[in-house]
C-alpha cells in the first residue's frame, strides 16, 4: 500500500490556493484535490475549513466547493501576515525598501513608548519605509527584543528578525488601528506635510506561549489601488 503522509498543513493550503486562483468557477473535488496535492482526503478537508474560515471559498453540502472571486481584487488583507515589498509587488507596482535607522538600545520609560515591553528590555529598534513606483507609502517602526547573539539584517521582515534575535516564531500578531496626525519626524521621512491623517497600526507579535517577538508601530500614506487595507469577514445567515 502506498504511503500517503499528510503535507504541512499551511504547504497544502498554499498548493490548494494555487488551483484556487486558476481560471474556474469551483475547485476539484475533494479526491480530485487528494490527487493533485499528494495529500489524504482527511488533510484536504481539514484545508479547505480552514480556508473556508479565511473567506477563500465557500462549502456547500451536496456540491462542489465555490470560490470566493472578488478577492483577489480587494487589496491586502490585515487579517493575515504580510511583508510590505511582496504585498507591493504582487499588486503590480515595484517596491522599494529604505533602512532609515537601525540600532541596539535598551528600552526606558518615555510617553513615546507604544510596547509593553519592560525597561530595560535591550531591543534592535529600527525605521523602515516602503515606496511604491517611487512613492512613499509606509513607515514602521519596529522593536525587536534581543535575547540571543545573532547578526541581523535590518532589511528582514520583523517575523523573521524575532526569530533569529530571540528565537520566537510569531504565532499571533495583535493589532490596533487609529487614526491620527502625522509628527514632523515621521512626516519629514514620508515626505509629507506635518499633521496629514495616516492610519497608525500598532503590532504585538507573539508565540505559542505568550512570549513576545516583536512590537511594531507603522503609519500609512493614502494607499494606491491594489494595496488597500481589506479585511474579509464571514458572514452566517
Amino acid at each position: 500500500m502506498t504511503d500517503k503522509r499528510a503535507p504541512d498543513q499551511d504547504a497544502l493550503i498554499d498548493r490548494i490556493l494555487h488551483l484556487w486562483r486558476a481560471d474556474a468557477d469551483t475547485l476539484p473535488s475533494e479526491p480530485r484535490l487528494a490527487e493533485l496535492t499528494s495529500a489524504s482526503r482527511n488533510s484536504v478537508r481539514e484545508a479547505l475549513i480552514r480556508l473556508e474560515e479565511r473567506g477563500y471559498v465557500h462549502r456547500t453540502q451536496g456540491a462542489r466547493t465555490s470560490l470566493n472571486r472578488r478577492l483577489p481584487g480587494v487589496g491586502r488583507r490585515i487579517d493575515e501576515q504580510f511583508d510590505h515589498s511582496l504585498s507591493i509587488r504582487a499588486a503590480g507596482y515595484e517596491p522599494t525598501l529604505e533602512v532609515v535607522a537601525a540600532e541596539r538600545m535598551t528600552l526606558v520609560s518615555g510617553d513615546d513608548r507604544y510596547d509593553d515591553l519592560q525597561d530595560g528590555t535591550e531591543v534592535l529598534r529600527t525605521r523602515k519605509m516602503w515606496r511604491v513606483d517611487g512613492v512613499p507609502y509606509a513607515l514602521a517602526e519596529d522593536l525587536v527584543p534581543l535575547t540571543r547573539p545573532a547578526e541581523l539584517d535590518p532589511r528582514r521582515p520583523v517575523f523573521d528578525l524575532a526569530e533569529a534575535a530571540n528565537g520566537i516564531r510569531v504565532a499571533w500578531e495583535t493589532m490596533w488601528i487609529d487614526a491620527t496626525s502625522l509628527d514632523e519626524v515621521r512626516a519629514g521621512i514620508l515626505d509629507a506635510e506635518p499633521g496629514s491623517p495616516v492610519i497608525e497600526m500598532t503590532y504585538c507579535g507573539y508565540g505559542a506561549d505568550d512570549a513576545i517577538g516583536y512590537w511594531s508601530r507603522e503609519v500609512q500614506l493614502p494607499a494606491p489601488p491594489g494595496l488597500r487595507n481589506a479585511l474579509i469577514r464571514r458572514v452566517r445567515s
